[in-house]
């Protein structure tokens, strides 16, 4: 019946391997999240090894280990893993080295295409394959080409179908929405894509380490939690970017998480375990009770706010899987702290 897990001890140590997303997790845009540098300092002491997985595929391995380091964040190189990577790893596997490959995104991605033995092609007539990634100076003639590309029998591999990028302004459209465009000409979608949620990029994550037992931490439920679920491996969301707790509640079964965390330091915490009563009704976890009355979850208690979260999450998705509950409807109060967590 348990949903989410717990560790009596520290998360991380629990774990071989430990697979970060970036934005939203060790950084938000540019500036570091307040507990990451302490946290990735921490992990060796816990036998855990990062791995930054992103689907950005705009900046080298390099240049992603360099930026983390200017924050105070201990990274290198090779714990860096990109989309480009993944993309130029599959276009080898699939067509062989010194494959003509059209590569449309950035120079990271050019140069990941090229790492691989492949060879890079201007010409969409000759292409076998094709290597996909957004940058903002992409033109129709890009798109165009790729098209072309694609319609006369090569690959298409694209980095990511993220619909959106995160800027300063606000979300702005992102790989996938250009790949939208690419869709309407051509009549379908890419072939293969390496980034979350797809299996890609979580296989050659995974291969870092064979045989480690790993943990995806990301605040994405439908990219970095679904991604770990198809790749059968546990899951952290943390709330420091895209997710709330009360988002997490209607969380579909594809996208729920193993454990829940204020931010990447819950990787060096323990996360008690929601206790089931006997009658199924009722979920008890750190000082707090979240009980299903008909079609009503009702939460009293005190305690760790994170606590509540976790009762009120287990019974949330129990509920919506067995008893036709409403997960988008607001648990109901009982007493002055329960009140005071549910009205923000």
């Amino acid at each position: 019946m348990t949903r989410l897990k717990g560790a009596p001890k520290a998360l991380g140590g629990a774990y071989d391997q430990a697979l970060l997303d970036l934005d939203g997790v060790v950084y938000l845009l540019s500036q570091p999240i307040p507990e990451a540098a302490a946290t990735l300092a921490a992990l060796p002491g816990l036998d855990c090894d990062p791995v930054f997985v992103t689907n950005n595929a705009s900046r080298s391995p390099e240049v992603v280990a360099e930026a983390l380091r200017g924050m105070d964040i201990p990274a290198e190189e090779s714990q860096v893993l990109t989309s480009a990577q993944v993309v130029a790893e599959i276009l080898r596997e699939r067509l062989g080295e010194g494959a003509l490959i059209l590569v449309t995104g950035s120079e990271a991605l050019r140069n990941a295409v090229e790492s691989q033995g492949l060879v890079t092609t201007t010409d969409p007539k000759a292409a076998q394959g094709i290597g996909y990634g957004m940058i903002p100076s992409l033109t129709w003639r890009d798109l165009a080409d790729l098209t072309i590309a694609a319609r006369n029998g090569a690959l298409w591999v694209s980095t990511n179908l993220d619909a959106t990028l995160p800027t300063p302004d606000g979300p702005l459209p992102g790989t996938g929405a250009l790949a939208g465009a690419i869709a309407t000409a051509l009549g379908r979608g890419p072939d293969v894509v390496a980034g979350k949620p797809e299996p890609g990029i979580y296989r050659s994550a995974l291969a870092r380490k064979p045989g480690a037992r790993a943990v995806m931490v990301g605040d994405r439920p439908d990219s970095d939690i679904e991604g770990a679920n198809r790749a059968g491996i546990d899951s952290l969301l943390v709330f420091t970017g895209v997710a709330t707790p009360r988002l997490a509640l209607a969380l579909p079964p594809e996208q729920r998480p193993t454990y829940l965390g204020w931010s990447l330091a819950a990787l060096t915490e323990p996360h008690p375990e929601p206790d089931w009563n006997d009658a199924v009704d009722r979920i008890e976890c750190g000082g707090w009770t979240a009980t299903l009355e008909g079609k009503v979850i009702r939460l009293r208690g005190e305690g760790a706010d994170l606590d509540a979260w976790r009762a009120l999450c287990e019974l949330s998705w129990a509920a919506a899987d067995m008893a036709g509950y409403d997960p988008n409807a607001t648990p109901v109060p009982e007493g002055a702290a329960a009140e005071k967590l549910l009205s923000v």
